[in-house]
């Protein structure tokens, strides 16, 4: 056979057809397109995890992309709906976003995923927040609990000695610690963030909604606004009006000694060298101690020409080595039911301090279809018009009948 002839045959791949024994050309990667809103201080966190996926998996390869989530938020639902989309993505931290996708037939149901998992590993939390009539429609990226960080250069230098254990405590503190002159004591954001203020309301014994219906008008929650509000207005124990990165930013330069956070915050903080701790929220009037728990969905494009190769990237990503790693690296407790006694998170102090609230965290909304008009549209509203305007109890009760009509609840 002519020398040219056997070159062609073997970049067409066809060499065994042609009797020479040379084995044909390896069957390309299936490449999944990933769409990330982790950009922050757990970013290096993320991009280890998919680099050690694509290193061990040959046959599948995650194009990891990250971008702010509002851009993604903006762009996602119609690039799925167009096919043009990723075939991964996380569409939102907040987890009543998720309940709109599956509305709107962007989201596969993960049928494969349990059973590669195994049935009851997954927390009941996330599994209850993320089906829709009985399927799941997300696999959880992380699972975490907030934690009071303080400033422990800062507490020292107002004679503190110790963190606040009751929210009472907390308050004194805060005013203790806010100088007027660009040192606040806490750092409460009340926008563009994971939410804070709920844990507030929540561990004075009140709620944003209850029985289905609207709870911002209750006395307990208005009382919990009013308080707090009256001393980012007349202490200035916070910046009025802060987003999370401000509130984040406020840490990181040691102008604030507290602020409720997550597991996300650790390595931003550590990079900025601030010599800070972590515990447990300080229960409140209801006795009880209560946090927020937070859970990225991820999701699998409806439009995806790989769906089991997708879920098999998401079942490592549940497997119980890639969530102790994900654990040590990022402090998030494990999206595993299995791994209370894992010796990688009793070795480390702050997974274990986020771990061991577990019990005591609760999802925000997070079932909610109209999550967005609540959110944006109306707690935080009433939440800033309390700080601003100065009066929690007319903002909360506007609220309280916008909330209803929301909910149909009259």
């Amino acid at each position: 056979m002519h020398r040219r002839t056997v070159l062609a045959a073997l970049a067409a791949g066809s060499a065994f057809a042609l009797g020479l024994g040379v084995p044909a050309a390896a069957a390309a990667p299936v490449k999944l397109t990933y769409w990330s809103g982790f950009t922050g201080g757990d970013k290096q966190a993320y991009e280890d995890l998919i680099k050690k996926f694509n290193d061990t998996h040959p046959d599948i390869q995650i194009d990891y992309q990250l971008q702010p989530w509002d851009s993604i938020g903006q762009k996602l639902p119609t690039a799925i709906a167009s096919g043009a989309g990723p075939d991964l993505a996380t569409p939102d931290y907040n987890v009543a976003t998720l309940q709109q996708y599956v509305a709107n037939g962007l989201a596969l149901p993960l049928d494969d995923l349990i059973p590669q998992v195994g049935e009851g590993v997954l927390p009941p939390a996330i599994v209850n927040s993320f089906s829709v009539k009985g399927k799941l429609y997300a696999a959880p990226a992380n699972f975490a609990t907030l934690l009071l960080y303080y400033n422990k250069d800062l507490l020292k230098a107002a004679g503190i000695d110790a963190p606040p254990k009751t929210m009472q405590e907390l308050q004194d503190d805060a005013v203790k610690l806010s100088n007027g002159s660009g040192q606040y004591g806490i750092a409460l954001a009340d926008n563009a963030t994971i939410q804070m203020w709920p844990i507030l309301i929540w561990s004075d014994g009140g709620d944003l909604i209850a029985n289905h219906c609207s709870a911002l008008a209750d006395p307990k929650t208005i009382g919990t606004v009013e308080k707090w509000a009256g001393l980012i207005r007349d202490k200035k124990i916070s910046p009025v009006g802060s987003t999370g990165q401000d509130a984040d930013n406020l840490f990181a330069a040691r102008k604030a000694a507290f602020e409720i956070n997550g597991p996300w915050a650790a390595g931003e903080y550590n990079a900025a060298k601030v010599n800070f701790d972590v515990a447990p929220v300080p229960i409140g009037a209801s006795g009880k101690p209560v946090t927020l728990a937070s859970t990225v969905p991820t999701i699998v494009s409806a439009k995806t020409a790989h769906p089991k190769e997708a879920q098999a990237f998401l079942a490592w990503w549940l497997s119980k080595a890639t969530q102790a790693q994900l654990a040590t690296a990022a402090a998030y407790a494990p999206s595993r039911t299995d791994m209370a006694n894992d010796p990688s998170i009793a070795a480390n102090p702050t997974v274990a301090a986020f771990t061991a609230q577990v019990p005591n965290a609760r999802l925000y909304l997070p079932t909610e279809k109209d999550f967005s008009k609540i959110d944006t549209g109306i707690f935080i509203p009433a939440i800033q018009s309390a700080t601003q305007n100065g009066d929690a109890a007319a903002a909360l009760k506007r609220a309280d009948d916008q909330l209803n009509k929301v909910l149909g609840c009259k």
